[in-house]
């Protein structure tokens, strides 16, 4: 182990290559004269005080003999030298000919030190640096120090596990007009508002809704969805004004034909069959808004009738027809007809047959 042979330890990786890069540089100065070697074999180390090991590392190397150098940003250690923190090339240059300065060459000291007789006792040990002094007072703290282990033996603390995140909220079930009528579907009255159509107030209580005499400006709203955010809560002591303004207040049959009518798009309502005969129980009201319909109920008021016979005799369309039958449906106006049930003794011949017939 020399003198001019130096280690940094205790830095940070990136520091670490910055400040090894500064003494390379003051290094070619001062003519190569120093060495980087590891910190077992380095006669001057470099500790890093600003660190978390600084100390510990500070007090292992206290009465190794060694030149201390303590690099900080405060400017003050107790050690031999300090090297103030950014290390630059001009301060490891004034700091290395500091150290190269005040320590006596081998030849030089050989020089003056005369040849000990041998029967003269030999001198007496040098006095100790003042850190390697202050470290010989405390040998029991010494030995409890040697036991820390290195910092790079340390294991990193294992990270806390990260919360889980909350679940987010659901969004709300939005339902359309016809799932609104159903009962027990509201509490109270509320009124719904589409951009194109009219003002719509449906009553749960009486079964009525406010929204004037015609259905087809309705028919947006049966095909639109609402969730509870949409739906405006309406006070009861407010309801006789909305009705007079709404030209008085419908049943809620009259919206679920229209549901139905709207609903199906040419698609017989599950349940029905296309084959089956339909008859039309009583005339509907809606005859003057649906022109075709009044063609299509005057042929079914005739008699039970499959789709096709229907579609053919009012010169309306099958999907036309379809749509008429399913809102008539729902509403109770159009049944299919039952299909008779045979006698079990009309497969039997003979005279008690023939008296049946």
């Amino acid at each position: 182990m020399t003198t001019l042979s130096i280690c940094f330890t205790g830095l940070s990786r990136d520091e670490e290559a910055t400040v090894v890069s500064c003494f390379k540089q003051a290094n070619a100065r001062l003519g190569n004269r120093w060495l980087a070697t590891p910190e077992s074999e380095a006669g001057v180390l470099v500790i890093d005080m600003d660190s978390m090991y600084g100390q510990m590392s500070l007090m292992k190397a206290l009465g190794s003999g060694r030149v201390l150098v303590a690099l900080t940003a405060s400017g003050r250690a107790d050690t031999d030298y300090v090297l103030q923190r950014p290390v630059t090339v001009d301060s490891l240059v004034a700091l290395l000919g500091r150290i190269d300065l005040d320590t006596p060459e081998p030849e030089a000291a050989e020089a003056v030190a005369p040849p000990a007789p041998a029967e003269v006792e030999p001198p007496a040990p040098p006095a100790p640096e003042p850190a390697a002094a202050a470290a010989a007072e405390v040998p029991a703290f010494e030995f409890a120090v040697a036991e820390i282990p290195e910092p790079a033996t340390l294991a990193p603390s294992a990270p806390e596990p990260e919360p889980e995140p909350a679940p987010e909220p659901q969004a709300p079930a939005a339902l359309r007009l016809s799932e609104l009528l159903r009962p027990g579907a509201l509490d109270g009255p509320v009124r719904l508002q589409l951009p194109d159509a009219p003002e719509l107030v449906l009553d749960p209580a009486s079964q009525t809704y406010l929204g004037g005499t015609a259905l087809k400006p309705l028919l947006p709203y049966c095909s639109a969805s609402f969730t509870g955010e949409e739906l405006a809560a309406v006070a009861a002591d407010a309801l006789p004004a909305l009705a007079a303004r709404a030209g008085g207040s419908q049943p809620w049959s009259r919206l679920a034909w229209l549901c139905a009518l709207a609903g199906g798009n040419g698609a017989l309502a599950e349940g029905y069959g296309p084959g089956e005969k339909y008859r039309l129980l009583k005339w509907p009201q809606t005859e003057r808004e649906f022109p075709k319909h009044f063609r299509i109920a005057t042929v079914m008021m005739k008699g039970a009738a499959d789709l096709a016979e229907v579609a053919q005799a009012s010169g309306a369309s099958l999907a036309e027809v379809i749509d008429f039958v399913n809102a008539s449906l729902a509403t109770g106006v159009v049944e299919p007809e039952a299909a008779p049930v045979a006698s079990p003794d009309s497969a039997k011949g003979g005279l008690l047959a023939r008296f049946r017939r």
